[in-house]
């Protein structure tokens, strides 16, 4: 029987997720979509992209957010390098680096609290008050990665932190959580993988830990 995510609505208590699941002792979490709602800061920054070289998306502003949901920045670039006005020359690396770029500038101009909920905050320090394992794993970059932990607060409260940069498979691959896995030393029976997108959840659905769909955030 193929396994499925159970999707919560709103963001559960530790006392929640301890009834629902005894015995856990980690919480591995997705970052864009999950842990932040940074998805259309990611689109907004392609957008940003495409006005400053003119180039032309065939799609609605609204369609490519909902392309771009969930997907490395090399999927995202096998979809846009087509496009009319895209430099010809780019490689996946120049495309990263500018759209990496425009990110950062609008993480800059927003506050945290915009895209960061408070109740997220208290399950977090709920879990590290307890002595549960916690891991970042992210189809970002590094680059991105930290500038969004240092603004939110959040950079020394995961034990492990593993991004684009780190894995040779990325999601949806279960690479990345599979290496969490072991690098925990837990058995997948103890630990929750926050997930989003069909991408993301793909990869933690075939890692064999239990998996819960995030659905507190719109569009989810």
């Amino acid at each position: 029987m193929k396994p499925t995510p159970i999707t919560f609505d709103k963001v559960p208590t530790l006392f929640e997720l301890k009834s629902a699941y005894p015995g856990l002792r980690a919480l591995f979490f997705d970052m864009d979509g999950t842990l932040f709602n940074t998805e259309s800061y990611h689109a907004d920054a392609l957008l940003l992209i495409a006005a400053r070289y003119n180039i032309r998306p065939p799609h609605s502003a609204e369609t490519v957010h909902e392309l771009m949901m969930g997907k490395a920045d090399h999927l995202v670039f096998d979809i846009i390098k087509d496009w009319e006005g895209v430099p010809r020359h780019w490689t996946v690396k120049d495309f990263v680096d500018e759209k990496n770029s425009n990110l950062i500038e609008i993480l800059r101009k927003v506050e945290a609290s915009e895209y960061f909920p408070k109740e997220t905050l208290k399950l977090l320090q709920a879990a590290e008050s307890e002595g549960l394992y916690l891991a970042l794993v992210t189809s970002s970059e590094k680059i991105i990665t930290e500038e969004l932990l240092r603004i939110s607060g959040l950079a020394k409260m995961f034990q492990l932190i593993l991004t684009r940069d780190d894995c040779p498979a990325h999601k949806p691959d279960p690479w990345p959580y599979l290496k969490a896995m072991d690098v925990s030393g837990l058995d997948k029976t103890e630990i929750i993988i926050f997930e989003d997108s069909h991408v993301g959840l793909t990869a933690a659905l075939s890692s064999g830990a239990h998996v819960i769909k995030v659905g507190w955030f719109p569009g989810n």
